[in-house]
């Protein structure tokens, strides 16, 4: 007895030992990805679009800051943009109505509707876009690429606009996009946000939960380490278990190209929040979209029309039975540290910005939805030939007409079929879209009826 007893001792202590193994080799893995293997990534793929630097020495990784003063960094910066070239204000006050400008479209923070939004102005005014190869992500989740964009065809001599999901990184992309591009972004109450990604992602399935007739945020939230550990062992997809994103923990900081790795480090943290500040002309918040969008129209000197909105991407109803307690939020900030920290400066800021404007910006955020539910109101119904607004304070006199409406509720997509044969050789454009998976050369009569069928539903929208 005492010799099986000893062999199950052994094996127990065999397995809870792999196990720990295990567990330090994916933090270790973590902290790594985050830290060291971006600008690995960047052989693997084409040309990347910032500059060959060696990253190494501290003299190398060492910057000033706006005030010209030194910032010594542990070889975090890179990641997130510190190194920035630009010393542009912030814009506050135009003369003419910004046209080149940059979206970091956050997900599942309500950017698809601001998306399609922008791409309604950049079709209007006949603005180029940086179109991914593969619709929706240029380059995420990885830093953006030269191979990750549709390059424009000849003659046109660069881009106006960027507004897809792309991992953000200051100096890459300014390589790419017009030296006066303004920066903006959107953010969402990190709860809320989770929540929201808990439903579209079918979080609870990936981390085999059982669901039934309990709250599986509240669940996740009592011990979310173990969960994220049990979902990279348990994993069948290799590329999952080494992903550089967590959905439940900082995702929005990710995007906004904070290193996964840093979790715990509110010192880095902190700093990447206060460049941030200074980088990004505007951030967007989702529970207060009518006033973020006001600002949006003031900075980038945009009048009513530009701003009013149609909701995309609305989730109809959440599958999960998720009810938002204190006590989830009180967990989920000590989880997601950075979103929250993220989130609270920017929403602090936009509110102080409401607060210098005083009571004629609060005005003209109640005329905006006075307009935009008159204009939303008129393209629903469909019946009539035009809708006159009477002139404001803020804006002259316009009218609105079906084809606005039918721009207005175009989606992102349809824009990205519309623009993309505009902006691209024909040639180049088939070879890129079927590298990205659309129908091969085998079937052209099939590719050409639905080519058809597609320009004339374009034709529909747009003519």
């Amino acid at each position: 007895m005492k010799s099986f007893g000893s062999v199950v001792a052994a094996a127990m202590l065999f397995v809870c030992t792999v196990v720990v193994c295990l567990v330090l080799v994916m933090d270790r893995d973590t902290v790594e990805y985050g830290f060291n293997s971006v600008m690995k990534s960047y052989a693997a793929s084409s040309r990347p679009l910032e500059p060959l630097v060696e990253v190494g020495s501290r003299e190398q990784l060492e910057r000033r800051d706006a005030n010209m003063t030194e910032v010594g960094s542990r070889g975090v910066w890179p990641y997130f943009g510190a190194d920035l070239p630009p010393n542009r204000p912030k814009l506050r006050t135009c003369a003419d109505p910004v046209k080149h400008f940059v979206f970091i479209k956050t997900h599942k923070t309500g950017s698809t509707t601001v998306c399609a939004l922008l791409y309604r102005f950049g079709v209007s005014n006949g603005l180029n876009f940086v179109l991914p190869r593969v619709p929706v992500n240029v380059g995420w989740p990885s830093y953006l690429r030269t191979g990750d964009y549709i390059p424009l065809k000849e003659g046109i001599k660069n881009f106006d606009v960027l507004a897809d999901h792309t991992v953000y990184h200051r100096r890459i992309i300014d390589n790419l996009m017009p030296a006066d591009s303004a920066y903006i972004t959107q953010l969402r109450h990190p709860l809320h946000h989770v929540k929201s990604v808990f439903n579209w992602y079918n979080v609870p399935r990936q981390l085999n939960m059982d669901t039934r007739g309990k709250n599986p945020l509240e669940e996740f939230l009592k011990d979310p380490l173990r969960y994220e550990l049990l979902q990279k062992l348990m994993s069948r997809d290799k590329n999952d278990k080494h992903h550089p994103y967590s959905f439940t923990r900082n995702f929005m900081s990710f995007d906004l190209g904070f290193p996964p790795g840093l979790a715990e480090d509110m010192e880095a943290a902190q700093a990447y929040v206060e460049r941030l500040d200074r980088e990004f002309d505007l951030v967007l918040i989702l529970e207060y979209l009518d006033e973020s969008l006001v600002l949006l129209k003031r900075t980038l000197c945009w009048t009513v029309l530009d701003i009013v909105y149609n909701i995309f991407n609305e989730s109809p109803g959440y599958r999960f039975n998720i009810e938002l307690t204190p006590e989830m939020d009180v967990n989920y900030r000590e989880w997601s540290k950075v979103d929250y920290l993220l989130y609270e400066h920017f929403n602090t800021s936009l509110w102080n910005r409401v607060s210098e404007l005083g009571d004629d910006f609060l005005q003209e955020v109640a005329h905006f939805v006075t307009v935009k539910n008159q204009v939303k109101a008129f393209c629903e119904d469909g019946k009539k030939d035009q809708l006159v607004i009477p002139a404001s304070k803020w804006d002259n006199d316009f009218s609105v007409d079906q084809k606005f409406c039918r721009l207005f509720k175009t989606t992102r997509m349809s824009f990205y079929k519309y623009l993309a044969p505009r902006q691209v050789d024909k040639e180049l454009l088939n070879n890129y879209t079927s590298k990205a998976g659309a129908p091969g050369k085998g079937d052209k009569k099939k590719q050409r009826k639905e080519q058809k069928q597609k320009s004339g539903k374009m034709r529909n929208i747009f003519g």
